[in-house]
């Protein structure tokens, strides 16, 4: 490969990163605003608890958002190309997250603050909806096939990173003032910085070239005018796959993310020192283990990589709870670290199974269209299911349960899918 198609790849994975790690960023700081701040600010006319469950509620309308997002997404990738695809899903996310960050609150402008809230929230989740596919199909296509994995797993680390920087930005601005001062305003500088992250993120991406799939397409004037209806005309199979085949990583990303693993880990008995450690040292674990399992699955398979670590994470799954009931504290601590260990197996190769079940000319809509419909499936019941579980005591089973349904899905689609897909290769 030359200096100047091995720069361009770089270029790419720095983008993907960039652009994943942003939109994640700006989701999980939402919630945590939810929990701590959104019930006073912007829903003071409700009960406590009532403020706390519409304001977490609120990032469900995003979730709900992520599938329309995903279809303009997609067609403005395959109709106009990659690139534009990037930058829109980066401003578009950017934009409403900096807005949130000066939106006045209820004291100031009543009503209609929530209402805005919602209406910015709606945004964010238009954005998250096409950045992770854009950037699987951009990762993918800017390298040869061999390479896929190990290119396209950069992607997938956006969402730890996201999470991590979330929960280090909210740690470092409320540790810095009172609790007053952080209510009041310090909750938003979170949120303005995000459009430092869109400066850098602009920056990146204005510095890379369009795909060189995309270009062979252009050349031969094979873009389609109307790639989703096609999609879901011709392509039904690969749409279907592609959601089965999301489904159970996404499930699983919400239960770590929202905690029903860590707070049954505090009912066991783990030490809140070692849950806090926990919560920062997940986010890194994963961030170093993807790229390593998105290299293996180029030398062993990616079908076989991501399979494997489906089976894996199912067996925690359905172990976990007697786990937690019967095992000691240092085998409560390294089984979570196996399951993230079996999760990073899991979603490494994802975002090229998934973006390698399309044609070239439908492949952007494609694949976020099957993402986010399996995020609809999946995440908005997992993120239901665990925002309500420390309430469920009595149903602790719910969450693991239904991760593991997801998984047999998920499993099952890859054991399906034995060969190359349609156009995995172009």
């Amino acid at each position: 490969m030359s200096s100047d198609a091995s720069g361009g790849v770089h270029r790419s994975v720095i983008v993907s990163l960039i652009g994943t790690t942003l939109v994640w960023y700006d989701f999980f700081l939402y919630v945590s605003a939810s929990v701590l701040v959104f019930n006073h600010r912007f829903f003071p006319y409700l009960t406590p608890f009532a403020g706390t469950l519409m304001s977490v509620g609120l990032y469900g309308v995003g979730l709900v958002a992520r599938p329309a997002g995903g279809v303009l997404c997609g067609h403005l990738g395959d109709r106009h190309g990659r690139r534009p695809a990037l930058v829109a899903t980066l401003v578009l996310t950017g934009a409403s997250t900096g807005l949130i960050g000066v939106l006045p609150a209820y004291d100031r402008i009543g009503l209609a603050a929530p209402l805005l809230l919602v209406a910015l929230r709606l945004l964010q989740g238009l954005g998250l909806g096409g950045a992770w596919g854009a950037a699987a199909v951009v990762s993918l296509e800017c390298v040869p096939p061999e390479r896929r994995g190990r290119i396209s797993s950069w992607a997938q680390t956006g969402a730890p990173a996201g999470n991590l920087l979330a929960f280090g930005m909210m740690t470092a601005v409320s540790a810095s003032m009172t609790s007053e001062q952080f209510v009041t305003w310090g909750w938003r500088l979170p949120f303005l910085f995000s459009a430092v992250l869109v400066a850098v993120g602009l920056w990146a991406r204005m510095r890379i070239e369009e795909t060189p799939v995309f270009r062979a397409l252009s050349a031969a004037g094979a873009r389609r005018e109307r790639p989703v209806v096609e999609l879901v005309k011709d392509h039904r199979g690969g749409l279907l796959t592609a959601v089965a085949v999301a489904v159970g990583a996404d499930v699983v990303l919400f239960t770590f993310s929202f905690g029903y693993v860590l707070t049954f880990l505090n009912i066991a008995g783990v030490p809140f020192t070692a849950l806090l450690a926990l919560t920062v040292l997940s986010p890194l674990a994963l961030i170093a283990l993807i790229p390593l399992f998105g290299l293996l699955s180029d030398r062993c398979g990616r079908r076989r990589v991501c399979l494997a670590g489906t089976v894996a994470t199912a067996v925690w799954a359905a172990g976990f709870l007697p786990l937690v009931r019967t095992a000691s504290l240092p085998v409560l601590v390294v089984a979570y670290l196996l399951a993230l260990a079996a999760f990073a197996a899991m979603y490494a190769p994802q975002a090229a199974i998934v973006a390698g079940l399309f044609p070239s000319h439908l492949r952007l809509s494609g694949t976020t269209t099957g993402y986010q419909l399996a995020g609809l499936l999946g995440s908005t019941l997992a993120a239901f299911l665990t925002t309500r579980a420390a309430g469920w005591f009595h149903t602790p089973a719910a969450v693991p349960a239904y991760a593991l349904a997801a998984l047999l899905v998920s499993g099952g689609a890859l054991l399906i899918t034995r060969h190359a897909p349609e156009g995995a290769d172009t």
